[in-house]
């Protein structure tokens, strides 16, 4: 009887386990079924799966909306320097392939004229505020030519005088246009003023301030660009030290003009009272004469700018294309390169003159090659031998389409 009891309970067991090495598991195994799945076999499958935990929804990074789809090359170039260069405080980064990232005076002063141009108050605060906040220097009262992008510590330990300039017209120019209630131009005039206190005057605007632990230098150089005239001509009505300057400055920069092509020579020696290079290049930079030559103009004549504007036709009918530089010494032959600040402020300086058609070419060669050249790896540059995007570039071009919209011949024109 007990034998019998006995058979019966191993094959219960045998019925309930359906297996005889039910206490050896052996190693899990995963077999791969059709599709993306997994299919498990051995102890795993049979025991209790541990819950699942909460799944953590993570808010999605903020970025910068795409750019409008190809076709609109003008609306792309906007949405590029608005959106995607300008980061949230109004800080408009200047950005390298590689390397860290940086801010520019000068990216700065252009935009606040954008602001300007376009009457948008709120983007001339939001620009104008970084550069108070971020820019000026507290002892020298002057803007830091550039800054690091991630911190907005200074990234050069020195004030260009043409950046100077740009920024301080600009809080002149606001004041005009929304009022004194704002004191854009009490802003203006400490900058003016730190100018002439640092050597400024006595240096005949050299080409900048430096500073470091040992004080301030000025530099004993001209630049063609350093002279705003309009600018000049403004504080000379309330400060007579500027009224001198005026008249210093206007024999060097005509003299800087070569009268046989129309080009300029980049830099005036103070020192040895004579048109050089700019340290360290063997060419006059095309940017630096047509900044130079349309500020003339603003001022008192359009000679020099006809006569420049005149050469840059000359090269664009007989190559189609314009130099980024010319090599004075030798009849004023170009370096080959291009680049988008080039073919801007030539466009510039002819909605000056009243050469509405010739504006519109240097448009269509920005647009075509700057935007609309996929296969080039910098944004924002015609040049193949830039390394960086040059948002200095992309600004001048933007400001050129919206004067252009307005081009027309000038009714009048001051004597010389």
């Amino acid at each position: 009887m007990r034998l019998i009891w006995m058979f019966a309970l191993s094959v219960v067991l045998l019925g309930l386990f359906g297996c005889t090495d039910y206490f050896n598991f052996g190693e899990p195994s995963v077999e791969e079924v059709g599709g993306n799945g997994f299919e498990s076999t051995g102890y795993n499958a049979e025991v209790e799966q541990p819950l699942e935990e909460e799944e953590v929804v993570e808010e999605p990074l903020e970025v910068a909306p795409p750019p409008p789809e190809p076709g609109d090359p003008q609306e792309m170039l906007q949405h590029f320097v608005l959106v995607q260069m300008t980061d949230e405080n109004g800080g408009v980064r200047n950005v390298y392939l590689d390397g860290r990232q940086y801010i520019l005076a000068l990216s700065m002063g252009q935009m606040m004229e954008y602001a300007l141009e376009i009457e948008d108050q709120e983007l001339f605060e939001k620009t104008w505020n970084f550069v108070d906040e971020h820019m000026i220097n507290e002892e020298y009262g002057l803007p830091y030519a550039s800054v690091w992008a991630d911190d907005y510590m200074p990234r050069e330990n020195r004030s260009n005088t043409d950046d100077d300039m740009r920024i301080l017209w600009a809080l002149y120019k606001a004041e005009e246009l929304w009022g004194p209630e704002y004191g854009y131009k009490a802003e203006g005039k400490k900058i003016a003023d730190h100018l002439v206190a640092y050597d400024q005057y006595l240096d005949i605007l050299g080409k900048g301030v430096s500073w470091d632990e040992n004080g301030h230098t000025t530099s004993r150089i001209m630049d063609v660009d350093d002279l705003r005239w309009e600018v000049m001509q403004t504080l000379a009505d309330e400060d007579p030290i500027w009224r001198v300057m005026v008249v210093k400055t206007n024999q060097q920069f005509l003299t800087c003009q070569d009268q046989g092509n129309g080009l300029f020579w980049q830099e005036w020696d103070i020192q040895k009272s004579r048109p050089q290079y700019a340290e360290g290049l063997d060419v006059s930079l095309t940017s630096h004469m047509l900044r130079g030559a349309r500020y003339y103009s603003e001022y008192k004549t359009y000679v020099p700018a006809t006569t420049l504007h005149n050469r840059m036709k000359m090269e664009w009918e007989a190559t189609g294309k314009l130099s980024s530089g010319y090599h004075m010494e030798y009849l004023g032959t170009g370096n080959g390169v291009e680049e988008v600040e080039t073919y801007a402020l030539a466009g510039r300086n002819a909605i000056a003159l009243g050469d509405c058609e010739f504006a519109e070419q240097m448009k269509e060669r920005v647009l075509l090659d700057m935007v609309l050249d996929v296969e080039s790896p910098i944004y924002g540059s015609v040049s193949q031998n830039r390394q960086e995007n040059g948002i200095e570039d992309d600004m001048d071009a933007l400001l050129l389409f919206h004067e252009l919209k307005d081009c027309e011949v000038p009714q009048t024109t001051v004597g010389p």
